[in-house]
């Protein structure tokens, strides 16, 4: 059976993974572990989750949120057009082709970002999220580009606080569209 033909986990390990997500850590069934993929007590990667203090790191030290190297001057943010209007990310900024691999391919890119109906798999009332991530997924995602972003605290009203990205202007801006990438630059000069 070929990849092409296989299951959804065949096409994915046979995927042409970029080179710096290539060289990330695996879990068991082969899928590559992001940078600030949260795991559990036993070492096994849970995929709807970000490790905080990772995440946290990936900011501040100008990290891929993907590959953990070190971002090229142009790098890229993944979000919602709450994102794209505050140029604020939760998420950390990620190296460009990091980004257009998780938002693009099919089989081995990001399902949350692939599937315009996917959803949040976790209870958020049981599973304590930040107040910050939004209880419905974003009907639209984009995939913007930027040339820096700096790192800053938002304190929270029960006293804790989140490292955000606040990013310079946009230099690029895509629409996620089930997988492809469209052009929506024109959105900019709003």
């Amino acid at each position: 059976m070929s990849a092409e033909s296989g299951s959804a986990i065949m096409r994915r390990l046979a995927a042409q993974l970029p080179p710096k997500i290539a060289a990330r850590p695996r879990d068991a069934r082969g899928y590559p572990i992001s940078f600030v993929t949260a795991l559990g007590p036993d070492g096994t990667p849970d995929f709807t989750e970000l490790d905080g203090p990772r995440r946290a790191k990936a900011i501040i030290e100008h990290l891929c949120g993907l590959c953990g190297q070190t971002l090229p001057v142009i790098r890229a943010v993944i979000g919602g057009p709450q994102v794209v209007e505050h140029h604020i990310a939760m998420d950390p900024p990620m190296c460009v082709e990091c980004a257009v691999f998780a938002a693009t391919h099919a089989a081995a890119g990001c399902p949350f970002l692939l599937m315009p109906n996917a959803r949040y798999r976790k209870d958020r009332a049981t599973r304590p999220s930040s107040p910050l991530v939004a209880q419905e997924r974003p009907h639209t995602m984009y995939l913007a580009r930027t040339f820096a972003h700096d790192a800053f605290r938002l304190a929270l009203s029960d006293g804790s606080e989140e490292v955000l990205a606040r990013c310079a202007r946009w230099t690029g801006l895509q629409e996620i569209r089930a997988g492809e990438l469209v052009d929506v630059r024109h959105l900019l000069q709003r």
